[in-house]
């Protein structure tokens, strides 16, 4: 029997990375298919306790697990969390591992964790207290305020008045949501994604922004382009990053400032159409891969 294997996501239809993975799972000869995490249920009883589908059992050999969801409340995010962790005790294996994928979710700790394995990063602030952020958002001078989590450069802006900052984060604040400030890195119309897969560089790309903007971020009309005469120790950087956050495959963003080399964010379910228009190689594949190898270890 082939080995069975799920791609869990929030949408109720896959996203390209998501169909990507099926169709290269099915090719490699596994049973794979696409479940929404919605789906997947949590019963508990005097068996025991375990994920089910229509209180039916969801035992799998492996998971491609690509998102918990990000517009869902705690409670919700609480549940879906406890649905993966039991098919991880179950004995699966899971892509990203659950534990990495939430430690790149929370940009915070992720900033955290780098710094802690040496790895350069903005100087950053994770607050509730105000006037503490308004008096960095001085010091600082030019900032960027982002979500806690989130991608695609989506609620990120950039503000060089404290007074504006002031404004916007005591709204975060009315809402019940953290400040989390960064010092803006000044750096060219670009930064390197590079994409790392089993302690690998699998691909790399400068993501290129145009007519000005700042944001270098594909889904922000940026563009990606080759790599050419990239420094080893950029490599080496996302290497680093990968492995710290306990991730089988990230995508590292890293920035080229007037100091060096800066790591702005590490996303554990990172999209790769571009990345596949550029190299000429998708990550699907080597990630089916890597799945084969685990299940076989």
């Amino acid at each position: 029997m082939p080995y069975y294997i799920v791609v869990i996501g929030d949408s109720p239809i896959p996203d390209r990375p998501s169909r990507d993975l099926v169709i290269y799972a099915r090719s490699a000869g596994l049973n794979a298919t696409y479940v929404p995490i919605s789906r997947i249920s949590v019963k508990v009883d005097k068996e025991g306790s375990l994920a089910v589908i229509r209180d039916r059992p969801f035992k799998v050999d492996g998971v491609f697990l690509r998102s918990l969801g990000v517009l869902i409340d705690v409670e919700t995010f609480f549940r879906r969390t406890i649905a993966i962790r039991l098919l991880e005790n179950s004995g699966s294996v899971v892509i990203n591992p659950l534990d990495g994928l939430l430690r790149t979710r929370n940009k915070l700790e992720t900033t955290v964790i780098l710094r802690n394995n040496g790895l350069p990063v903005p100087d950053t602030v994770g607050t509730e207290d105000i006037l503490y952020a308004y008096d960095i958002a001085k010091r600082m001078r030019e900032v960027v305020i982002k979500p806690l989590q989130g991608s695609r450069g989506y609620g990120a802006v950039k503000v060089d008045d404290a007074d504006v900052a002031f404004q916007i984060m005591k709204t975060l604040l009315t809402f019940k949501k953290p400040i989390y400030l960064q010092k803006y890195i000044e750096k060219p119309n670009r930064d390197i994604r590079v994409m790392v897969i089993d302690g690998e560089v699998f691909g790399c790309m400068m993501r290129v922004a145009l007519n000005g903007q700042w944001k270098t971020n594909i889904a922000q009309g940026a563009v990606g382009k080759p790599c050419i005469n990239v420094d080893k120790s950029v490599m080496e950087i996302a290497i680093k990053s990968v492995e710290s956050l306990g991730l089988v495959y990230g995508g590292v963003d890293i920035g080229e400032s007037r100091d060096g080399y800066v790591v702005f964010e590490v996303n554990g379910s990172p999209d790769w159409a571009e990345l596949t228009a550029v190299t000429g190689k998708n990550p699907a594949k080597a990630l089916v891969e890597s799945m084969i190898r685990r299940l076989k270890a």
